[in-house]
Order: structure tokens, then C-alpha cells, then sequence
């Protein structure tokens, strides 16, 4: 018997209503909930095709008109027995869809209002989270191309913000509601159609679905990204704005702008949930960037970030300085700066409260980044 896999659901109401999913080698179906049977939820199944897939997720496409598309007779129904987590046996039908009393009436879609933004077409399209992101650097002044070492490092310096902005999101949460959530994959970002027409144009898609909600854990980080371009053509307000989000989140932003810089290039961003009406958007121009760089780096200590850390003492070297404390969210390394506390004293298994500054260093021609933890202040606990 056939089998297929909950991929992702598409429209939520006491449960999920129309869901996407996947057989053993890659077809595509859609999912919509029916009468139950003995108490268990059951959906009617047909396959589709994938551009009429997308065609429904971006609201070109009503449901019943989807799901006619692989014929009067081309459909199944599955039960739900485990939980949409386990395989969806699916129970061929040998009698007319049309008259199984099974079909959503004519009319149904996802997105009743329609749109001319990009990225909110190809997040509607995806039922995900996209972010257009396009540049113009010299070379692309005639030809609609980039260099290699451009497009890499924006990539970089992009998924590298994006990065701090979800951690800087994060912190404001408890430590409970962080452990809930699964943050293997938040903050990534894929790279979906490598260029469009126009200015030199990438759009990337969140790299872990949204929840059954339709809402994305990165929504968290855009909105800090939002707030850090927002005053990008006042300096005196952009410096606010960036002292406001100091730490690492702010030297991602003082690196992207050098970038942009060193390459000759502005940049312009737009990112959409699909279920938004519209999307949010920002930027900088070339020509705006310099005089931020120069307002950024007056300020001292704006690109590192304080720490505490409380746990129990696992190393402390006198002489190089190093030291390891094993907290509550597993361990964490050391060093202290020349003029800075002693660690005599300190006796291993005990408990410690460490006052530290995380500073990170650009390793140059790689994109990583190299943390270090400078102890400032101790106590025992």
C-alpha cells in the first residue's frame, strides 16, 4: 500500500485543514480534512503537480480546482492513526471524486489578495519565508553579473547578520522558552533562485519550515535586521538605533557596511511571510554607507557583548590565563587579557559567577568568525 509524509501544512484551523506532502520517491500531493471516521481525523488525497502546487500556495490557484487537476478518479483517503508524523497509508478510491461528496467547494485560496512584491510572491509560492536581497557592484553596470568573491561574501556577511540578530532575539526570552525551541536550523538561510532580472537579485528562503501557524522562527531576527537599516540616510539615528542593538549584532552590521564599501555597492532587502499583506523592506545606498562606518567606529566597545556565566569551575590555568566553567547550557571557554582578574585561588568543582566580554574576530578570507571570552569579574556562588 502507498504511503506518503506530512512535508508541511498550508492552511491551520483547530488543526491542520490542508496539508503538503511527499511519497517514497518524491510525488507530490495535497491533503484536505474530511468527515473523521471512528474518532480519527481523515483527509482526502490526490496528487499534483508541482507548479500547480504553486501555483495554489501563491493564490492563483483554488483548491478544487487543484485537486481535480490529476482527474475524476486519480484520488485516495488516508486516516490518521499516529499522528502526522508517521507514514499516511493512503486508501485508493474506485469512484468519482466529483461525486464523493468529498470536494472543498469552488473558490477556496490561500491568499485572496493578490500581489506585485517579489518576495511575497515567492514566499506565498513557497509557503515559507523569503528574503530578496540585490545589489549593484561596477561589473554589474553592463552585464547582468557579479563576481564570485561579491556574491560569497554577501552571502556571508547576510546569513552572519541574520545570525546575530536571531541571537540578540533569543536572549530576551527566558532560558525555558529558549530550550523549547529547536535552533538547529532558525537562523539559516538557502539560497532558492540564484539571480533574477534587473539589479543583481538572489532570493533566499528559510532554511527550516514554518510551524503549522505559518509563522518562522526567522521572523524574530528580520525585524532586528529592519531596525538596524531603518535610519540608514541619518547617521545620528542609525548610531541609536545600533547602539541599541550593541554587541555582536551591531559588528555584523559594521562588517556588511565595509563590505558594501570595499565592493562599490549599496544593497536592498525585502523579506515576506506568506501571510503577510505586504513586505517589510530596507537598505543602504553606497553613498550612505561611508558616513555610517565613520559615525560606528567613533564608538568604543559597541561591537562586543557582556556575558555571565555561573557553573562550576572545570579548569583555571595561572599561568596562560585559560579557564572552563560547565553552566547549565553545557561549557564554556576562556581567557583572561593582560591586567585583567587572576584566576589564583579559584578552586576546581566550585561554583563561580563570571563576568565576561565575548569578542569576535573576523578570520579574513574564510566568512567564520573566531569568539573569544575575556573574563572581567568573579565571584564565588
Amino acid at each position: 500500500m502507498k504511503t506518503i509524509q506530512h512535508i508541511q501544512t498550508l492552511f491551520y484551523y483547530d488543526g491542520p485543514q490542508v496539508f503538503e506532502a511527499r511519497d517514497a520517491i518524491g510525488g507530490h500531493y495535497v491533503a484536505v480534512m474530511v468527515e473523521p471516521e471512528n474518532q480519527h481525523d481523515r483527509y482526502l488525497v490526490t496528487g499534483v503537480a508541482p507548479e500547480k502546487l504553486r501555483e495554489f500556495r501563491s493564490g492563483k490557484l483554488d483548491l478544487r480546482s487543484l485537486m481535480l487537476e490529476g482527474g475524476d478518479e486519480a484520488w485516495h483517503l488516508a486516516t490518521i492513526e499516529e499522528g502526522l508524523d508517521s507514514p499516511l497509508r493512503l486508501l485508493r478510491q474506485a469512484t468519482s471524486l466529483l461525486a464523493s461528496g468529498f470536494l472543498p467547494d469552488a473558490g477556496f485560496l490561500l491568499h485572496t489578495s493578490p500581489t506585485t512584491e517579489l518576495a511575497l510572491q515567492e514566499a506565498r509560492a513557497r509557503n515559507n519565508l523569503v528574503m530578496e536581497v540585490s545589489v549593484e557592484p561596477p561589473e554589474a553596470a553592463q552585464e547582468h553579473r557579479i563576481r564570485v568573491s561579491t556574491f560569497a561574501g554577501l552571502l556571508v556577511h547576510i546569513q552572519t547578520l541574520v545570525k546575530h540578530a536571531y541571537g540578540a532575539a533569543l536572549r530576551e526570552l527566558s532560558l525555558e522558552t529558549r530550550r523549547a525551541i529547536d535552533r538547529s536550523e532558525s537562523h539559516l538561510l538557502d539560497v532558492v533562485i540564484p539571480a533574477a532580472p534587473g539589479s543583481f537579485r538572489v532570493f533566499l528562503e528559510a532554511a527550516k519550515h514554518p510551524d503549522m501557524l505559518g509563522q518562522s522562527e526567522l521572523e524574530r531576527a528580520l525585524e532586528r535586521v529592519d531596525a538596524l537599516f531603518a535610519n540608514a540616510s541619518n547617521p545620528v539615528a542609525a548610531l541609536a538605533a545600533v547602539k541599541a542593538h550593541r554587541g555582536h549584532l551591531a559588528g555584523a552590521y559594521l562588517r556588511l557596511l565595509r563590505f558594501l564599501v570595499q565592493h562599490k555597492t549599496g544593497l536592498r532587502y525585502s523579506w515576506a511571510q506568506p501571510s503577510l499583506i505586504k513586505s517589510n523592506s530596507g537598505g543602504v545606498t553606497e553613498g550612505e554607507a561611508g558616513p555610517l562606518i565613520e559615525a560606528l567606529s567613533g564608538i568604543s566597545n559597541l561591537t562586543s557583548e557582556s556575558v555571565e556565566l555561573t557553573g562550576a569551575l572545570e579548569r583555571a590555568d595561572v599561568v596562560s590565563g585559560a579557564w572552563r566553567l560547565q553552566t547549565a547550557e553545557g561549557p564554556f571557554s576562556g581567557k583572561i587579557k593582560e591586567g585583567g582578574p587572576s584566576l589564583e585561588g579559584l578552586k576546581l568543582g566550585s561554583s563561580y559567577r563570571f563576568s565576561c566580554v565575548e569578542e569576535i574576530e573576523e578570520i579574513e578570507g574564510t566568512g567564520r568568525e573566531q569568539r573569544t571570552l575575556f573574563l572581567v569579574e568573579r565571584e564565588p556562588v
